[in-house]
């Protein structure tokens, strides 16, 4: 059931991509300043995140300046390796295979040694060494592709847990949600879709999203150590990029992946938890529009395609509550105009009565909308000049530096406007 939010309040959403990750470090880092120096009339209620986004909510959790500090410090000192690594068992299977591999080498080196003394042998050994090669290759491939992923979080899940004051996030005055993807759950039947009465008309739920907070029951009421534990490992989930991550998993054997891989900008949380106030950190990020980049391996390609992914459901996302609420309005200057009709009406005459079912017909109209029972959201989109184009994958530490640059100041440029939005 919908809360009800008094107007001070806010939401922040923080739409995920590693470009963002500094960015919104130092953006929260900023508002966090100007509300400490009184210049931001207060904070935010609630914090919703997609993907890597969650890494810097976390640290606006605990609303200190040392620990912001301390983050964008580590972001611009970051390695790959503290990161993601291989996976486990693709790093076992290389080791074995270069071994075999060494011995084919030292098998061919010795049979090169035969041919000086006798070339006929020594072509037949090196024939005979020609199916071990290829079964040694083949077994190769099979390694990579029946791996479980890539890659592996095993160090951000390290990182975090000594770098996060559970404390302070469990008992911070904001609330936050990271939401994740079901892959079991997820999508729709046509009979789903052209359910009577239309899901347009109530609304839906889309099954396949998870979530884990620092405020619901389920998430806070556990021993510390198992809902720390808990609370990594589901967040991090909502970090398994799709192509690169195996699924994760909650509380069963349903595979959960990336936020993205819905959309990257689940806004629709903070409007599930009644907020109308609502500032979506989103910058301008390169990756996500035209380029003439050129991706020269497949690993690349992927990123790109992701990133194209990302790009069409934030537009679609956007577009569509933009266009709910200037629906929504028109639709209020129409009930006005009936009104003032209705209005102007004296005495039962034919033609007045006639008027007053026109009127009746048109109220039912309005309530058969798709839009009739949405609510009007006040929107600031943050914006910046470029980001600069950082994967998780490939980053270096002036991108990082760059990025944090562009964070603060757009956190410092959006004071004013949330202030006059919340007032």
């Amino acid at each position: 059931m919908t809360k009800e939010i008094i107007m001070q309040d806010w939401a922040i959403c923080l739409p995920g991509t590693f470009s963002r990750l500094a960015p919104h470090t130092a953006a929260l880092h900023a508002l966090h300043n100007a509300y400490k120096k009184g210049d931001l009339a207060s904070e935010p209620s609630y914090i919703c995140t997609s993907s890597v986004a969650a890494i810097p909510a976390n640290i606006a959790l605990q609303r200190s300046e040392e620990k912001f500090i301390d983050t964008e410090r580590m972001l611009i000192n970051l390695k790959k390796r503290q990161f993601v690594s291989l996976h486990p068992q693709l790093k076992k299977n290389a080791a074995v295979d270069f071994l075999s591999m060494s011995g084919l080498l030292a098998s061919a080196y010795m049979a090169g040694k035969l041919s000086e003394k006798n070339l006929t042998l020594g072509r037949i050994a090196l024939i005979a060494l020609f199916p071990a090669a290829y079964k040694l290759s083949e077994k190769a491939i099979k390694d990579i592709f029946n791996a479980p992923s890539f890659l592996v979080y095993d160090n951000l899940f390290n990182l975090l847990m000594v770098t996060l004051d559970f404390d302070a996030i469990f008992s911070s005055p904001i609330k936050i949600e990271m939401p994740a993807v079901n892959i079991n759950k997820t999508g729709w039947t046509i009979d789903e879709i052209l359910a009577d009465p239309p899901l347009y008309l109530h609304g839906w739920k889309n099954q396949g999203w998870v979530s884990v907070t620092n405020f619901r029951p389920e998430d806070v009421d556990l021993p510390p150590d198992v809902r720390n534990e808990k609370y990594i490992n589901k967040l991090i989930n909502g970090l398994r990029v799709y192509g690169h991550f195996a699924p994760g998993r909650h509380e069963n054997d349903d595979g959960i992946i990336d936020t993205a891989a819905i959309t990257n900008l689940p806004v629709h949380f903070a409007i599930n938890e009644g907020y109308t106030n609502v500032v979506i950190l989103h910058y301008n990020p390169t990756s996500e529009g035209p380029t003439d980049r050129v991706f020269k391996n497949w690993v690349a390609h992927l990123n790109r395609a992701i990133d194209l992914n990302v790009s069409g459901n934030t537009r679609k996302t956007i577009h569509g509550y933009l266009r709910i609420n200037n629906d929504l309005a028109e639709l209020d200057k129409q009930l006005e105009n009936l009104k003032r009709l209705e209005n102007s009406l004296y005495g039962p005459t034919a033609n007045q009565e006639a008027i007053r079912k026109f009127i009746r017909n048109q109220e039912e109209s309005y309530r058969r909308l798709s839009y009739i029972n949405k609510k009007r959201i006040n929107f600031i989109f943050a914006r910046s000049e470029p980001l600069p184009d950082a994967h998780f994958s490939d980053f270096t530490q002036d991108q990082m530096i760059e990025g944090i640059n562009i964070g603060w100041k757009v956190g410092c440029e959006l004071v004013p406007e949330i202030n006059k939005m919340i007032a």
